[in-house]
C-alpha cells in the first residue's frame, strides 16, 4: 500500500508544479478549466467514469490485490476522456493540456507501480 500512496503523492506535486508552469506559459483561465463540462456527454461521461473507477478502487484496495494497478489506470482514463472532451470541443482555451498532463501522470504511475510491485526490474 505505501508505494500507492508515494507514487499518488509524487503525481500530485508534479502536477501543481507543471499545471502551473503550463497556466503562466500559456496563459490559461483557471476558473473555466475547473468547473465547465462542454456538453451533456462529457458531463455524464465523466460522472459514470468517476463512479466506475471509485468502485474499482475500494474493491482492490479491499479485496482483489492483483487489481491495484487500475488505481492508476482508471483516474487515467477519466482524465483522458476530460481530455478528449476538451480538445474537441473547446480547444482554443488550451484547458485540455492540463488534463493531458494529469493523464500522462497517472499512466506513468501506472506504469512504475507495475515495473516495482511485479518485480519487472531485471
Amino acid at each position: 500500500m505505501m508505494p500507492i500512496l508515494s507514487i499518488l503523492i509524487c503525481i500530485l506535486i508534479l502536477d501543481q508544479l507543471i499545471n502551473k508552469n503550463l497556466i503562466k506559459r500559456n496563459s490559461i483561465e483557471q476558473t473555466a478549466s475547473r468547473s465547465k463540462y462542454v456538453n451533456k456527454v462529457h458531463k455524464y461521461g465523466e460522472l459514470i467514469l468517476y463512479g466506475a473507477t471509485m468502485i474499482v478502487m475500494v474493491l482492490s484496495v479491499i479485496e482483489f490485490y492483483y487489481l491495484r494497478l487500475l488505481i492508476f489506470i482508471g483516474p487515467g482514463i477519466t482524465f483522458a476522456f476530460r481530455t478528449i472532451m476538451k480538445w474537441k470541443f473547446t480547444n482554443q482555451d488550451k484547458t485540455y493540456l492540463l488534463s493531458a498532463v494529469t493523464c500522462g501522470l497517472f499512466m506513468i504511475g501506472s506504469i512504475v507501480y507495475g515495473v516495482f510491485e511485479f518485480n519487472l526490474i531485471v
